[in-house]
């Protein structure tokens, strides 16, 4: 596994103990590669502490991988938060605690990587001899740098380099800002390498530092020593964390002899030489004239002619399948508008106006929250069927009184989430009338302030398991809880 699969951490030349962790791990049959760094914080042994449980669930939470892996790994961070949270109850001396993390699952078979991250630590992609950096510090300083108003030199030097403004344990889940996490999912093409580290090692060491050890021809496991020892020897002012993690397929690789790249007709009749023509455009240049074959003349023509009747006859039947189906439906138009025509069961209802505001509205959403106001949508919103939400994270927020209530013809579900929502935040909403208010799957509602009236089943949450495989686990231990006041 080494030579796929590395990591190494060091306490630096300052520090007397280290609170980093990391993570190289293997799962579900060596089909997937678990790849990450946690950087503890908060002094005393507190920061220890918190890498330590971080890890700990992440190992637990990631034996099986998931279809969405993205939701996966972002119920594995907020599982982390709660953990932490959990032992900072009752000790004072551990009420600081946190750690900042960059975890990636690499999917083996589909060549592809999946990753999440909070905090400082970094994810790089080494592709083709160039480093690129993958996540973002969710810092002051790292803001600056990556917006390119601070250079990578300044950054390191930058006495608020370490002030990180989010990280696992510094806020219960209700107070997190959205979304608080990082997530993401990129290629991961044979050869690709993957750097993950604390900032110990790119507070001491640059980005073409990085690449010029990452450029050797040496294995995993003496690349992550020379980086660590580079940061050492640049001073070590912070414990020091490298995971190496290489997709160790072989590039394929098209190699043609000069046999095959061209390939001659041979006859008899003529004495120059000739090169078939699928082989021509490749072909070596060859001394004298090229000449084509009478016979063969014909038969391109022949195929030539024929290809042209097929082609013809088929514009010709799709011009006439168009013109029945329009006069048809037509026709079948007009009879509906006649009197006395009863349309019983349409084939699809058209939205009313105001559900196709509200679709649109979603549509050419470009952040991710959307706002509600009842001085757009005075009247309750009637919903005809289910509203799709089909989005990576939202935010819906409502200003006023805004009410969605079903119509006299539909008793269905009034919003349905999409297996791709990572978050969806509802806030402020009363829906009246449904069968169902909310089918969501995995750990992706956040609901604040939302009423259900006459409501069946307020809340469905379903779960995406793979198939044939031994499920465990809980839910979250956060409740929802009814009350008769709004939250503030």
């Amino acid at each position: 596994m080494a030579d796929r699969l590395f990591g190494i951490t060091d306490t630096g030349r300052v520090r007397a103990n280290n609170e980093d962790e990391f993570i190289t791990q293997e799962v579900m049959h060596n089909k997937f590669m678990i790849a990450g760094v946690i950087d503890g914080v908060g002094g005393y042994a507190g920061g220890e502490i918190a890498a330590a449980l971080t890890k700990e669930v992440i190992l637990r939470e990631l034996e099986t991988i998931e279809p969405d892996l993205i939701s996966q790994l972002s119920r594995v961070f907020y599982l982390a938060n709660e953990e932490i949270a959990t032992h900072k109850k009752g000790d004072l001396e551990l009420m600081d605690m946190a750690c900042v993390a960059t975890l990636a699952v690499i999917d083996r078979q589909n060549n592809l990587l999946h990753y999440v991250h909070v905090g400082d630590t970094r994810l790089y992609l080494f592709r083709d001899h160039s480093l690129v950096k993958i996540s973002h510090d969710q810092s002051f300083v790292g803001f600056l740098e990556d917006s390119g108003r601070l250079t990578e030199e300044a950054a390191m030097q930058h006495p608020k380099r370490n002030q990180i403004n989010q990280a696992l344990g510094l806020a219960s889940r209700m107070g997190m800002t959205d979304p608080y996490f990082e997530t993401g999912s990129s290629p991961f093409l044979p050869d690709d390498l993957i750097l993950l580290c604390s900032d110990g090692l790119t507070d001491m060491v640059d980005a073409a530092l990085i690449t010029a050890v990452l450029n050797g021809p040496e294995t995993l496991a003496v690349k992550a020593a020379r980086l660590v020892e580079e940061a050492n020897l640049a001073g070590g002012k912070d414990n020091v964390t490298v995971v190496l993690a290489k997709n160790d397929k072989v590039r394929a690789s098209y190699e043609f002899s000069k046999s095959e790249r061209v390939k001659p007709i041979v006859a008899s009749a003529v004495a120059e030489p000739y090169v078939a023509a699928e082989s021509y455009a490749t072909a070596e240049p060859l001394k004298g004239s090229v000449k084509a074959l009478p016979e063969q003349n014909a038969v391109q023509q022949k195929r030539g002619k024929g290809l042209i009747i097929l082609l013809t006859a088929l514009c010709l039947l799709f011009l006439g399948t168009t013109i029945w189906l329009f006069l048809y439906h037509t026709a079948e138009g007009t009879k509906l508008e006649q009197p006395g025509t009863v349309l019983v069961t349409p084939v699809k209802p058209g939205l009313n106006p105001q559900e196709k505001k509200i679709s649109d509205m979603l549509l050419s959403l470009k952040g991710d929250t959307l706002l509600l106001a009842d001085t757009v949508f005075k009247v309750p919103v009637r919903l005809s069927q289910a509203l799709s939400i089909d989005r990576d994270t939202l935010i819906l927020k409502t200003k006023g009184n805004i009410v969605f209530q079903s119509d006299p013809a539909y008793k269905g579900t009034a919003l349905i989430l999409s297996p791709k929502c990572k978050y969806v935040k509802i806030d402020q909403l009363l829906l009246e009338n449904f069968e169902t208010g909310i089918v969501s799957y995995n750990n992706a509602l956040d609901l604040k302030n939302i009423r259900f009236n006459k409501v069946n089943y307020p809340v469905q949450v379903r779960f995406v398991f793979p198939d044939q495989f031994y499920v465990n686990g809980r839910l979250s231990k956060r409740n929802y809880a009814a009350d008769s006041l709004a939250k503030k």
